[in-house]
């Protein structure tokens, strides 16, 4: 799961920098010839991917775990517990708790009850229910539900990671395991 995480980095940022000379390139073939003009509107156009590529990998980095306050039609608010394991609260996880508020898909709405405990893990780009109280549970890459036990997504086969590795990396043991 942690190499999930390094990978998806890898891929996101590389794919940042693949995309820099088809810009340029796009942008240079509209204008006709090579000038100040294209050399601007590709810094501008750069820094704006930029901003969109950092923004979206912020919200996939941040990992909490909490509880669910209230879910309604399009989103989820999670109150946040602190991380036991995060001495620097500037680091993506927060060590006095607050709260997320998540877009979610309508199945994803209905998964999720007030008072489930949940978890995020960096890297990862959906949270997932602490303890399981049904027959499915979430794809964390792609946020569709499916049976647990089928070993792939049916969506984006992504593979079916273990539950309690899942939590044990979430800074929690799992549910009826000492602390």
């Amino acid at each position: 799961m942690r190499a999930y995480g390094r990978q998806s980095r890898v891929y996101a940022w590389g794919f940042f920098l693949l995309m820099l000379p088809a810009i340029l390139g796009l942008i240079w073939w509209e204008m006709g010839e090579l000038t100040q003009d294209v050399l601007s509107s590709f810094g501008f156009a750069a820094l704006v991917f930029f901003l969109l590529a950092r923004w979206s990998r912020r919200a996939t980095t941040q990992g909490w775990l909490g509880v669910v306050q209230e879910v309604s039609a399009t989103q989820m608010r999670v109150r946040r517990e602190g991380h036991p394991h995060d001495s620097n609260p500037s680091r993506g996880r927060n060590r006095d708790g607050g709260e997320v508020t998540l877009r979610l898909p309508d199945e994803l709405c209905a998964y999720f009850r007030a008072g489930d405990r949940v978890f995020k893990l960096s890297g990862l780009d959906w949270p997932e229910k602490a303890e399981w109280d049904g027959p499915e549970r979430v794809c964390l890459a792609c946020g569709r539900l499916y049976p647990q036990g089928q070993g792939r997504c049916r969506r984006c086969s992504a593979p079916e990671p273990d539950h309690e590795t899942l939590v044990r990396l979430a800074g929690r043991p799992p549910a009826g395991r000492p602390s």
